[in-house]
Formats: structure tokens, C-alpha cells, sequence
């Protein structure tokens, strides 16, 4: 006996649901790059998995609902950027879009987009060491938006807690200020600064010195004094700093 197929069952085909148009999109894109799904996910670096692929092409996996970063990846596997993605697919991905404003004493002006604005999710310091893989996420205290040329794939937001990197300095780190961290830069070098979680101690923000054979780690405020940790994991390296309350 022959099985039944969909083919041949019309009330299954009823039962499908039909495909949206960004997920055709997306399919579309990837055909006319000459990529299967697993040429995809390996130009994601495996960032986005074949299986996610095929999720996001049907439909069954929202593409707004994916962390930025896996985004991100994705675009640039379709050699897209976040604002072509956003255009193609017609999905909001956080990417400007010129906006039309009224001055007092004059007509319609336009406002100049950025090309490419990314969306990253700020966390606070105690959760730097867990990856942010959904917008849902309860760590999430804001969001921060870096342009193309800020933006760096995989890179984390943390929320800086406390005084213990403030120099007095009026650029000095500050407590709410945000820092934008490279997560695959973990070898330390003289005198920058990286995320760091000292095993017993929690996740800090020092500044690396040497001395000797022996890394310590350093306080901008020098009312704090270094510290050489016995065990430490290097969770990446502060590569800019957004202080807050000072965008005018």
C-alpha cells in the first residue's frame, strides 16, 4: 500500500500556512547568491545554523525576533547590510530611516539617515559573562544603537556599575556610563582595559599592567588598588566608551 501524501491530501495542503514575503525574501537572496542553507549558516560562521535557515525561509522563526548580533551575521553572509536586509524584507530592524520633523517658522524638512544603525542590547555587568540570545531576555536594561562603523559582530553593551574606573577625569568612566566590548579580543596588553571575571570576585572593568611576569589588574580611581587574581576568565576588550548624559 502506497502511503498518503500531501499531494494527495488536500486538506493538508489547507493546513500549511502560507509564507510570508520576507521569508520569501530571504530565500530569494540566498538563490540568487548560489548558496544552500549550509553555504548560509557557514558564512554566519555557524552563528546561524542551517536548521535556522530553514526556519527563517518558512517563516517558523521571525527574523525580528533573532538577537542583532545573529542578524547582523546574516545580512553580511547575503552581502547585505542591516538597512538592504531591512528595505528587501520590508522587517523593522532597528536601521534609520529618514523622518520628516517640523521647525518652528518652517516647512517640512528631511532629516539625513545614518546608512547602516545596528541595536545591541545593554546588560548590566553582573550579566556580561551569558551571551544575549533574545530580545526577551529579563537582562536587558536599554538598548544602545552604533553605527556600521562602531558596530563589531558579537559585540556586547555593558552598563558600568560603580566609581572603581572613574579618574575624575571629566571623559573618566563613570557609573551608568555604557562600554562597548569585543568579546574575541582576550589577550591582554599594556594598559587597556578589558571585562573580566575574577572567580570569587564577580565581573570587573580593569585596566591591564604587567609587571613583571605577573598581570595585575588596575583602577582608573586610585582610591582602589590593584589586584593580581589567581584565577580569572578574560571576557573581552572595552574598545569604546559612551558616557551618559552627554549626547546633546
Amino acid at each position: 500500500m502506497l502511503a498518503t501524501s500531501n499531494m494527495a491530501n488536500p486538506r493538508a495542503r489547507a493546513n500549511q500556512k502560507p509564507i510570508p514575503d520576507w521569508a520569501e525574501a530571504l530565500r530569494v537572496r540566498r538563490v540568487q547568491l548560489g548558496l544552500s542553507q549550509e553555504d548560509l549558516a557557514a558564512r554566519t560562521d555557524d552563528l546561524v545554523s542551517q536548521r535556522t535557515v530553514s526556519a527563517l525561509e518558512t517563516g517558523a522563526t521571525p527574523l525580528d525576533k533573532m538577537a542583532i548580533a545573529r542578524v547582523v551575521s546574516l545580512a553580511n553572509a547575503l552581502d547585505w547590510s542591516i538597512r538592504q536586509m531591512q528595505d528587501a524584507t520590508g522587517i523593522d530592524l532597528g536601521a534609520a530611516i529618514p523622518t520628516e520633523w517640523v521647525q518652528a517658522g518652517s516647512g517640512k524638512q528631511t532629516l539625513t539617515s545614518v546608512a547602516d544603525v545596528m541595536r545591541v542590547p545593554v546588560i548590566g555587568m553582573a550579566s556580561a559573562g551569558a551571551p544575549v540570545n533574545d530580545e526577551e531576555d529579563e537582562r536587558i536594561i536599554g538598548w544602545e544603537y552604533p553605527t556600521a562603523d562602531e558596530y563589531r559582530p558579537h559585540m556586547l553593551v555593558l552598563q558600568v556599575d560603580g566609581e572603581s574606573m572613574n579618574n575624575g577625569d571629566a571623559k573618566g568612566m563613570q557609573h551608568g556610563d555604557r562600554l562597548y566590548i569585543d568579546p574575541r579580543e582576550l589577550e591582554l596588553h599594556e594598559g587597556r582595559i578589558y571585562v573580566v571575571h575574577v572567580h570569587g570576585n564577580g565581573i570587573v572593568v580593569k585596566r591591564a599592567r604587567k609587571l613583571g611576569s605577573d598581570w595585575w589588574l588596575f583602577s582608573d580611581n586610585k582610591d582602589f588598588a590593584p589586584t593580581k587574581p589567581d584565577q580569572a576568565t578574560i571576557i573581552g576588550r572595552v574598545f569604546f566608551h559612551q558616557p551618559r548624559g552627554m549626547r546633546l
